[in-house]
């Protein structure tokens, strides 16, 4: 993928999860906390479903490849527990899904091994977001609504956050990367080999 393809796609992230924690921000301000609880579980399904999608074509297309098998499992596992969470809101489900958005995530990590802080960059909104759902979920359900206005802003500010730091780092780093250049190969004219 081109310098400029690879800057447009996190640019498009950025704007996406940018987007996510401004929803959340005003949700969290204006709608009630029992229509924010359905709505916060269906729209983090939403999200849960779309975020697994390139990940399942990406496995589909190169399913021979090393890394594939793991990437489909885990894609069609956090297509199910979306679309769980997007239609039974309740404690099992958030817990199964916190701890699949904080495990495979660091099984992937593990797996980049020399590329693990590249790799750890991905993944890092996906390892708090399960981690803060593991975390406020269970406690949405257990301990009442009361604080899920202002969970909800505080997550918002949080996505927004991080999104536009990780984005920008990562544009950064793109950016500044070298294209690499193909090795000095002989030119050969008229019988003779020269170099370029």
């Amino acid at each position: 993928m081109s310098k400029n393809n690879r800057i447009a796609s996190r640019v498009i992230s950025m704007i996406l999860g940018v987007l996510i924690g401004v929803a959340l921000v005003v949700v969290g301000s204006i709608v009630k906390a029992e229509t924010l609880v359905w709505l916060a579980f269906v729209i983090w399904g939403v999200v849960v479903v779309i975020g697994n999608i390139p990940g399942l074509i990406y496995a589909i297309a190169n399913i021979k490849t090393k890394g594939a098998i793991f990437d489909l499992i885990a894609s069609v596992i956090g297509i199910l527990l979306g679309l769980g969470l997007i239609f039974s809101q309740n404690e099992i489900i958030t817990i199964i899904l916190a701890a699949y958005m904080i495990v495979f995530p660091v099984i992937r990590i593990v797996l980049a091994k020399s590329a693990w802080a590249e790799q750890l960059g991905r993944e890092i909104l996906r390892i708090i977001l399960g981690v803060v759902l593991l975390v406020f979920g269970g406690t949405i359900f257990a301990v009442g609504m009361d604080i899920l206005n202002l969970l909800l802003s505080i997550i918002g500010w949080v996505v927004i956050a991080l999104t536009v730091i990780l984005g920008t780092v990562a544009i950064i780093k793109i950016a500044t990367e070298k294209e690499a250049k193909p090795a000095d190969a002989p030119i050969y004219v008229e019988g003779e080999e020269t170099k370029e």
